[in-house]
């Protein structure tokens, strides 16, 4: 037990981003800390324990109480299988440390454990915080009605939570290995994911297809008169979900311990079966998923093409994450899917309007309608851009190869600029290729869309700026798979939080600025205007910052 508990701290320690060492970088760091709480984990964790609070109001004079927080722990254990899967086939199976840790005299249940408990600790800690507002939210629906027990229970039960959805996770991936071998390389995982997620969001597509305006309180509440019949199967995949709300609703010490005891038994399995198969999966497994093919070095020259430097490391920057289905997934994808959230919350909202009417919406300007588009182009740009992660993890993306950036004959400005022009790039095509055709279709002004497109290119030039120099202050370097470049990755969360931060004051901000003053040429100036002066800061910062950022920092 001992030897398993210290492998996991080795790996948890592993896998974590090193702490600055310099005062200016600690500085920054927190400063950047305090954005992400206040503009990212605040909102939502407070989201989470509204919703629950509201719901458990709602339905408490129904009898079903317990219902926001059941359905919110289902959720939380069907995101925890989607994302896991990926994470502890990657960890088992296709991390460099593999070969490192099989001639060590450890038993196959040993290195499984530990691997589990460090995907259990690096994945969840979020989730521990969102959960523990369910309880939080759940015990303030009840108007008082949760006793000192109940709270305990609530809190301790929490660490568990996340334990048996990774444990069928680790099952499933041992088993599958052991048995079959169908997955041979860390890329057929990757591209599997990407399958699955192209068919959960057809199927999400569809089925937005087919919404209108509803009553939200009306469907929770049939939801939760048949939560027997429809949290049927979810009970029978995570029965520890329905004893942990059992344990808090009745206060039962029987209940938390039997809780507690299916998830241990869970782990357990799940050693038992990987002490039998582990060793037989993973032995003489291949992390490369082609074969290597041997050409002759003439003819590699002589169909060699001489370009130029900043174009060649600019197709550098763009085949690592064409190729790289860790990062096509991450990356690149999320570029292109967030129409289907907009259009679902514009079915959700009732809104049934024809082109025509808003055709004649936008020409009349009826309800601020230009100027909710303007500043929706601007959020949506901004967003996009932060949530990509392709510039705030494009130095982490160099991992053990950083050294390359030092003392290839490349200038550091060439390679900064590129890397915020390829993160800007994916952004950008995954904005204009929806707003272009909609301006098209509703027939905005020319002059307009014009507008909307330069104000949109500068919002993304500024942000992938920002995100990249925010990653050259403390890029993660040590990672073991390109997955393990985006998690654990704060860079990432810290450039998020800015740009959730600047969409609410410029779109928030904007609107009630705006609202009334019925011109949107001025509107498009002063959001103008105000951008470049962003750009401007931002510019002169990494101008100031980034051979210095890049010069102190130390090879992985």
């Amino acid at each position: 037990m001992s030897s398993m508990i210290s492998l996991a701290k080795s790996f948890i320690k592993s896998n974590s981003m090193s702490k600055p060492t310099d005062k200016g970088q600690k500085i920054k760091i927190m400063v950047l800390s305090i954005f992400s709480m206040v503009f990212i984990m605040l909102p939502v964790l407070a989201g989470v324990g509204i919703m629950v609070k509201t719901m458990t109001e709602a339905l408490t004079p129904v009898g079903f109480s317990e219902f926001g927080l059941q359905l919110m722990l289902y959720i939380t254990c069907v995101f925890t299988v989607v994302f896991g899967i990926n994470v502890l086939f990657s960890e088992l199976y296709f991390v460099n440390d593999i070969e490192h840790i099989l001639p060590l005299p450890l038993r196959a249940f040993q290195i499984v454990g530990a691997k589990f408990l460090s995907v259990c600790y690096m994945e969840n800690i979020m989730q521990f915080m969102m959960i523990l507002c369910c309880i939080i939210g759940y015990g303030i629906g009840m108007n008082g009605n949760m006793g000192i027990l109940q709270w305990i229970i609530g809190v301790v039960g929490i660490m568990f939570m996340p334990i048996m959805p990774l444990a069928m996770c680790g099952i499933i991936s041992i088993i599958l290995m052991g048995f079959t071998r169908l997955v041979k390389s860390k890329d057929i995982i990757h591209k599997l994911t990407i399958l699955l997620s192209f068919a959960v969001l057809v199927v999400v597509a569809m089925s937005i297809t087919s919404l209108q305006a509803i009553d939200l309180g009306e469907i929770i509440e049939k939801m939760a008169r048949n939560s027997e019949e429809g949290f049927g199967v979810l009970n029978t995949i995570f029965p520890t979900v329905a004893l942990y709300v059992n344990a808090i609703s009745k206060g039962s010490i029987v209940e938390i311990l039997l809780y507690i005891i299916v998830n241990v038994l869970a782990v357990v399995v799940m050693l038992a079966i990987g002490e039998m198969l582990y060793f037989r999966g993973v032995i003489g497994l291949t992390t490369v998923g082609t074969k290597k093919k041997t050409e002759n070095i003439k003819k590699i020259i002589e169909s060699s093409k001489q370009k130029g430097v900043g174009y060649a490391y600019f197709l550098k920057e763009l085949k690592i994450l064409l190729r790289t289905p860790a990062y096509m997934t991450n990356c690149i994808g999320v570029n292109f899917i967030w129409p289907i959230f907009v259009y679902a919350v514009y079915k959700l909202k009732g809104f049934n309007y024809t082109i025509e009417e808003l055709r004649l919406m936008y020409k009349n300007n009826e309800d601020n309608m230009q100027l909710i588009i303007l500043l929706g182009v601007v959020g949506i740009s901004i967003l996009i851009t932060a949530l990509n992660s392709i510039s705030s993890n494009s130095i982490s993306r160099e991992g053990k190869h950083f050294a390359f950036m030092k003392y290839i004959p490349v200038s550091y400005k060439i390679q900064w600029n590129v890397k915020a022009i390829i993160g800007g790039m994916f952004a950008a095509m995954g904005v204009l290729i929806y707003v272009i055709p909609a301006c098209i279709i509703v027939k905005v002004p020319l002059l307009h869309t014009l507008g909307y497109v330069v104000l949109s290119l500068l919002f993304i030039l500024g942000i992938s700026y920002m995100g990249i120099y925010i990653d050259s202050i403390q890029p993660k370097l040590i990672w073991e798979d390109e997955l393990g470049s985006l998690r654990e990755n704060y860079n990432t969360f810290f450039s998020m939080a800015i740009a959730i931060g600047m969409t609410v004051v410029v779109c928030v901000g904007g609107y009630f600025l705006f609202k009334g003053m019925n011109n949107i040429a001025l509107e498009i100036l002063v959001l103008l205007g105000l951008i470049i002066i962003f750009n401007v800061i931002i510019l002169l910062l990494t101008k100031k910052s980034y051979i210095k950022n890049i010069e102190n920092q130390e090879e992985a």
